[in-house]
Parts: C-alpha cells; structure tokens; sequence
C-alpha cells in the first residue's frame, strides 16, 4: 500500500479529512498524508472521541502493516514521535486505551523512540 492508497483509506476512517486532501499538496508525499492523518487524531483525542478515534488507530496499524517502506517510515517519524506529546496530558486510563489499541510492532517502535539511549 502506497500514500494515495492511504488516502483512501483514511478518508473511509475519518470522512472530514476529505476536506484537508483536497489541497493537492497534502497528497504529494507519505509525509504529508500521514501529517494529516496525525492531526486528525491528535484533535480525536483532545476531544475525547474514542469510537473514532479507535477506528483511527485500527487503521494506522493497518497502514503501518501493510503499507511500504516510505508509508511505514513517515508514520514512525510523524505518528509515532508525536503520540507522547498527545497524550502527555490524558488521564492513565486513557492513556493506556489508546495505546492498548496500537498493535505490538508499533507499540514496540514507540518504546524504541521513547527509550532510546543518548537522547
């Protein structure tokens, strides 16, 4: 699975990023879909949207999985890096049913990024 393959993906997921893709240049890169898609997520979780924001989650996992190397590399470099600040400040329960939902090889890269040495 490629960037404009997640695109359609995410839109299924999260239908008012429909919105946010039509600037063309959100769709030039793996980067930037997975921008879109992080912000998406970071907005479920202030909001306390737990249905959607699970289905999100379920989907990252499922991009990550399946997704190719360039996918798979922008969301361990976007999604991954900036879930700590996401949920810095969310109750521990919350906390852990998000990251209950995140499947074991991206919980793994986030606990790599979080707990590498030297940083």
């Amino acid at each position: 699975m490629n960037h404009t393959d997640a695109i359609t993906e995410i839109i299924k997921t999260i239908p008012e990023t429909q919105e946010d893709f039509k600037e063309s240049y959100k769709t030039n890169s793996p980067f930037m879909v997975i921008s879109v898609f992080t912000k998406q997520i970071k907005r479920l979780i202030k909001e306390n949207d737990q249905k959607i924001l699970t289905k999100s989650i379920l989907k990252m996992n499922k991009l990550y999985s399946k997704g190719d190397a360039a996918l798979k590399n922008a969301i361990e470099n976007i999604f991954v890096y900036s879930l700590d600040s996401f949920t810095f400040c969310c109750e521990p329960t919350y906390k852990k049913m998000i990251f209950n939902k995140m499947s074991p090889s991206l919980q793994e890269n986030y606990f790599h990024q979080v707990y590498k040495s030297g940083i």
